[in-house]
């Protein structure tokens, strides 16, 4: 799921349909139907676990839109789909929906970032030798050098230096106080956060700020590896394309120290009165840095089980969830097995289930795994531009995303072992009271006790995109847990007897639709207070 900026609201936990506690996979449940009991048994934990187990894998590395991990995982779906006999999704005809995304591969010229008198090298340090950062753009420096030590990472002590023209080396020796954190992700964003103002402070002060030295950002930096980033057409007017990024190096503090030392200066950095600067006559920086653009692994995957009804065929309920996850960054890989291999593992189950079944159902099935989810719902927004099925034939869009947990809350506020039967349905009555009756109607045979809207996340997966169409829509969660968005969301936490059980009602909920003489349609008091739609007349039919 993508991190907003939103405000949470409080849990409220409903009634309606509550069981005794215990394991989700053994909670009491009415049978299916006849005409879908036979492909639901092809949904279970050991099948979701081994699909599971290889798209959050280290070898699929965090699936990251636009990275070759990616590029597995879209790979290992379309298979699936390919073997089970659905037809392919995409307008063409073929499994694929090509999202526009560039990847750009920076590469630095040899010797790499360089501090040179005349001619005559004074101190280099290549990728080889450590060097790390990236760059959207090709770029050459050749510009005379300053080297700042200071130990403000917001750099407001920066604005007294003249830096005037000058290509700019920060060390930063932070406070001995500030420690590491032991999260990788924290490690990343505290670098982040350095780099960002620094060069600001440089930049302001009349410098190009070209390398940071500080160990905490070198951790959590790539060694000048691909760039992606969403098109202008697929990220929209909201989206989340991104501006060329102007080359920064990384080192490590001990480099600055050697290049200190180059300078002819033996203090050791950490002795300075900060904050100093350094400048030598004749002394330049040089910096090459040369780039290489082309399209990026960024397929929403998509595939049809055809209806059976001859009219109602041309109808489709839309079953979706986001196959990408944030990625390999650094040497540090986000596996990403809730958020969302566990929905992702759950579509290729309800594919399955579907695809097995004796009896199809009248309506079609659209199965949707989408991408750059998790840069700004990049991948479900290009759809609904650019739709390979009418919109106006979508029945409804079920969206699973995060469903292989139990909610615990990051200070105990909420242990796991009291929400086992949980469930979020998160906006299916913010449309449509008639899809939000027939969900809660088939829950009296999944048994399980529903969540509200409390939490602000509706606009926070891919449902949204449909939803903003006036597509009838219900998003299925098991709420946040402590590993969100951290690389320890992995497989070993997963409950798979509870991902199954949910796929079995989605996969329930998915047939009931297709099956059914009337489709839900849109409450018109809803639509019109609706914020953020993309059009005025909803896809779906309404009801006054």
């Amino acid at each position: 799921m993508t991190r907003m900026s939103l405000r949470f609201g409080l849990i409220l936990c409903a009634a309606l349909g509550a069981l005794p506690r215990g394991s989700a996979q053994d909670a009491p449940r009415k049978p299916l139907p006849q005409d879908r009991a036979e492909g639901a048994r092809a949904i279970d934990p050991a099948r979701a676990r081994e699909y599971l187990g290889v798209l959050a894998s280290a070898d699929f590395e965090g699936r990251g839109t636009g990275q070759e991990g990616y590029r597995k995982a879209a790979e290992y779906v379309r298979a699936h789909f390919e073997r089970l006999g659905l037809e392919g999704g995409a307008a063409d005809g073929s499994y694929f929906q090509a999202v526009p995304w560039t990847m750009v591969q920076a590469k630095p010229a040899a010797p790499g970032l360089a501090v040179v008198r005349g001619d005559t090298p004074l101190w280099s340090l290549g990728v080889a030798e450590g060097l790390r950062g990236n760059a959207s753009t090709a770029t050459k420096v050749d510009q005379a050098l300053a080297l700042v030590v200071t130990a403000d990472p917001d750099g407001a002590d920066l604005e007294a230096l003249d830096l005037k023209d000058r290509a700019v080396v920060v060390a930063l020796v932070r406070k001995p106080d500030a420690a590491a954190p032991g999260d990788a992700r924290a490690v990343q964003r505290l670098g982040m956060a350095a780099r960002s103002r620094l060069a600001r402070a440089v930049n302001q002060a009349g410098g190009r700020f070209v390398a940071l030295a500080d160990d905490l950002a070198w951790q959590g930096a790539g060694s000048f590896e691909p760039i992606s980033r969403a098109g202008r057409e697929a990220a929209g007017p909201a989206g989340s394309a991104r501006g060329n990024q102007p080359t920064i190096c990384i080192v490590r503090l001990a480099d600055a120290q050697a290049l200190l030392t180059a300078l002819g200066e033996a203090q050791p950095l950490a002795e300075l009165a900060l904050p100093r600067k350094f400048t030598l006559d004749g002394v330049h920086v040089r910096l090459t840095i040369e780039v290489e653009t082309g399209q990026a692994p960024a397929w929403n995957v998509l595939a049809i089980l055809r209806g059976s009804d001859p009219k109602l065929k041309d109808e489709f309920v839309g079953v979706g969830s986001h196959l990408d996850h944030l990625g390999k960054r650094g040497e540090t890989i986000f596996f990403g097995a809730d958020d969302d291999g566990s929905g992702s593992a759950g579509l290729m189950c309800i594919a399955e289930a579907f695809a097995k079944n004796p009896q199809r159902p009248k309506r079609s099935i659209l199965f949707m795994a989408f991408c750059g989810e998790e840069m700004g719902l990049v991948g479900s927004g290009y759809f609904a531009r650019n739709p390979t099925v009418p919109l106006e034939a979508m029945v409804a869009e079920l969206q699973i995303d995060m469903i292989g947990r139990n909610e615990e809350g990051e200070r105990g506020e909420e242990k796991a072992e009291d929400n086992l039967d949980c469930l979020h349905l998160i906006g299916s009555e913010k449309l449509s009271s008639e899809l939000h009756a027939t969900c809660l109607a088939l829950n009296e045979r999944a048994g399980f006790a529903f969540e509200w809207d409390a939490e602000d996340v509706f606009y926070r997966s891919d449902h949204w995109n449909f939803a903003r169409q006036g597509v009838p829509i219900a998003f299925f969660f098991t709420g946040f847990h402590p590993q969100y968005h951290k690389p320890t969301d992995t497989v070993d936490r997963i409950d798979y007897g509870k991902l199954a059980r949910i796929a079995t009602y989605v996969y329930d909920l998915a047939f009931e639709l297709a099956q059914a003489e009337q489709r839900p349609r849109i409450d018109a008091e809803k639509w019109s207070g609706l914020q953020g739609k993309a059009r005025e007349t909803p896809a779906a039919p309404i009801r006054n």
